[in-house]
């Protein structure tokens, strides 16, 4: 007898398959087998994208706005040409919820037509594809979380920030896949299954926001709207080699998502766009903080893009151990060579030691289990807990209100001497300034495979202060040149857990990225040194 959640599986994945057209099909004689690890080149070797959708799709957000701009495309054959390879990237690496192909076209069409008319783009975003993580809300699509108590909830309404890119002249195509309740680096769910990296179907993407990642990785968006809690957009792009910004709580709208922990707000979510470059990560940061994300979600500041005035000479600190877990060969290798690329450019970079991370990061996990993780097994219903939200469960106990202050008062404290901190490193630095920018880890390992242990140290420590950061691709696993050194010796059980699932020839072509962060608000400041840091590095 079918269980009641595998019925409700079966319904939502029958109602996904619908909705491929079967232009987009992939032929079974084209279909890599499941010993074809690398589905990367796939668009350029199958033969099934001709040689404009390739170009448009291979074209940064700028240029795509150019080419619109001057007539060079349509904004049909863009939305076409990303509809197409995003089909083909869900039917290798598993990486949508929601395709809404037929309206992104019809849509796309009626900005054309607009053009035509009135002789002007509809907006700053006119024909731009977006893809959208699935906690937001688009009407008439389903909105499940990863709960399959909830995959055949419709929504009836746009979420402000689909409202605002739509009002800009955004095209919105499809929506991507993410663990339960947003609350895990590995994307997989019992509801849409596991989602892999195009790179190697054998390692991860990262989560919660991993179908954005895999997604952007396999060239099937120019710009992903992710979600980041605890590193929700850093990881799948630490593990898909690409830029993204874990925004400053009310900059971006957020109003109008679905919550996989509805009344956690100790740690607040938050947007971030995620890109392939990071020239589109300022562009498309620009256009939504420029045109007034206030008159969207009324929590937003009324605060536009603030353009950086940085000197010449910039400082960097580096942040290379958090004191629980010390990063694995590649990740090392990656912050040496960023390291050496900023200072051979004439930049300074002193260490930095971050002040009591893993107190912070244990104030973290504790408010995302404060309820004893009710709100999750109410809302399973009787869906088993997936492997994956295993440590949400073993954390998991209803906290008194009392605890959560002292927790609150911890995390302020830490902050405090944070901030304190960063005022005096002006007294390290020899600009007599404190450091504009500060270099760190994602995480302790590359992309890795499925299931394996991962730690939000690197992330969630930033997440509590709400600074923002912008992750950024640094190279990929060397298989010489990381391996596990003979003299490592672990400092703790915890670390040796986690090391002891690091192989490098497990990890090969996984990608390693580092994070930059800034103080509160300075998002702007944030993207501006991530430019620096990638022209050094793309030298």
């Amino acid at each position: 007898m079918v269980a009641n959640w595998e019925a409700r599986i079966q319904k939502a994945r029958e109602r996904r398959e619908k909705q491929l057209p079967d232009e987009y099909r992939i032929p079974a004689e084209k279909l890599p087998g499941d010993d074809v690890k690398d589905v990367s080149r796939f668009p350029y070797e199958s033969g099934l994208m001709n040689k404009k959708e390739l170009e448009i799709t291979d074209t940064s957000v700028a240029d795509i706005m150019a080419n619109i701009a001057n007539k060079q495309w349509k904004a049909e054959d863009v939305a076409r040409s990303f509809c197409k390879r995003a089909a083909y990237a869900h039917q290798l690496v598993n990486c949508l919820t929601e395709m809404m192909f037929e309206q992104a076209i019809s849509r796309a069409k009626e900005l054309d037509e607009y053009y035509e008319r009135e002789g002007k783009l509809f907006g700053p975003l006119h024909g731009l594809p977006i893809s959208i993580k699935d906690q937001h809300n688009i009407k008439g699509a389903a909105i499940s979380v990863g709960y399959s108590k909830w995959s055949q909830d419709i929504s009836p309404f746009d979420s402000a920030l689909v409202s605002m890119l739509r009002d800009l002249g955004a095209v919105i195509y499809c929506k991507t896949t993410g663990p339960l309740a947003n609350m895990s680096t590995e994307t997989e769910t019992r509801l849409w299954g596991l989602t892999t990296n195009p790179k190697n179907r054998d390692l991860g993407v990262g989560g919660s926001s991993g179908g954005e990642g895999a997604l952007l990785n396999f060239g099937g968006s120019p710009v992903g709207m992710g979600s980041d809690i605890g590193g929700s957009v850093r990881f799948p792009s630490a593990f898909n080699g690409l830029y993204a910004l874990r925004a400053s709580a009310n900059r971006i709208p957020i109003a109008g998502t679905r919550s996989g922990l509805a009344g956690q707000a100790h740690i607040k979510a938050v947007i971030g766009p995620m890109t392939r470059d990071v020239e589109s990560l300022e562009y498309i940061t620009r256009v939504i903080l420029d045109n007034n994300p206030t008159a969207y979600d009324f929590d937003c500041m009324p605060t536009p893009w603030r353009e950086p005035h940085l000197a010449q000479k910039l400082s960097f600190g580096i942040m290379r151990f958090d004191g629980t877990c010390r990063v694995t060969p590649p990740v090392e290798r990656a912050m040496n060579m960023t390291v050496q690329a900023l200072r051979d450019a004439g930049h300074e970079v002193i260490e930095w030691e971050g002040i009591d991370v893993p107190e912070m990061v244990r104030c973290v996990s504790t408010f995302f289990a404060a309820d004893g993780g009710k709100f999750v097994d109410e809302n399973l219903e009787d869906e088993p807990l997936p492997q994956a939200l295993e440590w949400l469960s073993a954390q998991a106990k209803d906290i008194p209100s009392s605890k959560i202050w002292e927790l609150q008062r911890t995390r302020a404290e830490i902050e405090k001497k944070t901030i304190q901190q960063w005022k005096d490193s002006k007294n390290q630095t020899s600009t007599g300034r404190p450091i504009d920018g500060l270099i760190s880890p994602v995480s302790f390992v590359p992309s890795h495979p499925h299931h394996s242990p991962t730690y939000l140290g690197y992330t969630a420590y930033w997440n509590a202060m709400d600074w923002p950061s912008v992750s950024f691709p640094v190279t990929t696993v060397d298989q010489e040149l990381d391996q596990t050194p003979q003299d490592f010796v672990p400092i703790s059980n915890q670390e040796k857990e986690l090391w002891d699932t690091y192989k490098v020839s497990e990890c090969k072509d996984g990608f390693v990225g580092l994070q930059l962060t800034c103080p509160k608000y300075q998002d702007e400041t944030a993207i501006t040194l991530a430019k620096t840091v990638a022209s050094v590095l793309n030298k």
